[in-house]
């Protein structure tokens, strides 16, 4: 059998840890199923199973890949690029494999009630998800990195499948925090958030569309008062303009009168002088 290159030995470094979750997660299913089952959910019993199969199928794809890299499948974290011993790794696996069975009990075991079992299982299960995510973009990368197509290619496969896992996931989250608050927390200790969160907008809108009203009217009596205030300047104008016409008028009209007497007084005058002149020519 020929010897490793240092590229595929980096390249199986990356598959083994992948593998070595895989395998683990193959054990925590399958208590986790157990749990799920005793408390009659379904849909979400069904697609543990299905995820079961497909963890199984990865860890057998990525020991396939491995072999053909010239490695050795091995759940080891060993750092570096070298293949462990024999020896290295039978110790190794052996302790990863008393881990992970260890960790199935664990799982019924630590809920302060059944739905919040449940409730933090799954919580688990989302982040077990992005760890295999994190897990695969890296051996993606690395690949792509090395021109090793078809590590990438089985990378992206099985991270699509575990991006599919954690959504799923993801979306029954929001109703077992539901059940755990219904089954723990006593109906007078609950107030959704929202409702709370509406009290205070409603409150908040209010109180602005009082303050806008005010400044409304506020605003309607400072145009009013200075509506007035233009009338009444008006009015004075007005008022002024009238005392002018009437003191204009009273003007015209005493020199009309002036005008009229020293008419009038002129023709006294003149007819006086007319009778003086007939006089003198009567006398004559």
């Amino acid at each position: 059998m020929a010897e490793t290159t240092t590229r595929e030995r980096k390249l199986i470094q990356y598959l083994n840890e992948a593998y070595g979750k895989e395998k683990q997660l193959e054990t925590v299913l399958q208590a986790q199923i157990k749990l799920v089952k005793s408390l009659d959910r379904k849909t979400i019993v069904k697609r543990l199973q299905d995820h079961l199969k497909e963890t199984k199928a990865q860890a057998r794809g990525l020991e396939k890949r491995i072999k053909q890299l010239g490695g050795k499948a091995e759940a080891a974290n060993v750092p570096g690029p070298d293949i462990a011993s024999d020896a290295v790794s039978a110790v190794t696996s052996a302790a990863n494999k008393a881990m992970a069975a260890a960790k199935g009990p664990v799982q019924a075991l630590r809920g302060t009630s059944p739905a919040d079992n449940v409730l933090r299982n799954l919580r688990d299960a989302f982040w077990n998800e992005a760890e295999e995510i994190a897990h695969y973009n890296v051996i993606e990368a690395v690949a792509d990195q090395l021109g090793d197509k078809d590590t990438a290619k089985l990378a992206r496969e099985f991270r699509r499948q575990e991006e599919r896992m954690q959504n799923f996931l993801s979306k029954q989250l929001p109703s077992l925090v539901k059940e755990v608050i219904k089954a723990e927390v006593p109906a007078k200790e609950r107030k959704p958030a929202a409702a709370t969160t509406s009290a205070r907008s409603s409150s908040r809108r209010t109180t602005t569309s009082r303050a806008k009203k005010t400044s409304g009217t506020t605003s309607r009596a400072k145009k009013a008062s200075g509506t007035s205030s233009r009338a009444k300047a008006a009015s004075g104008t007005s008022s002024r303009a009238k005392a002018s016409g009437g003191s204009s008028r009273s003007a015209a009209s005493r020199s009309t009168s002036s005008r009229s007497r020293s008419s009038g007084s002129t023709s006294r005058a003149k007819s006086s002088g007319s009778s003086s002149s007939r006089s003198r020519k009567s006398s004559s």
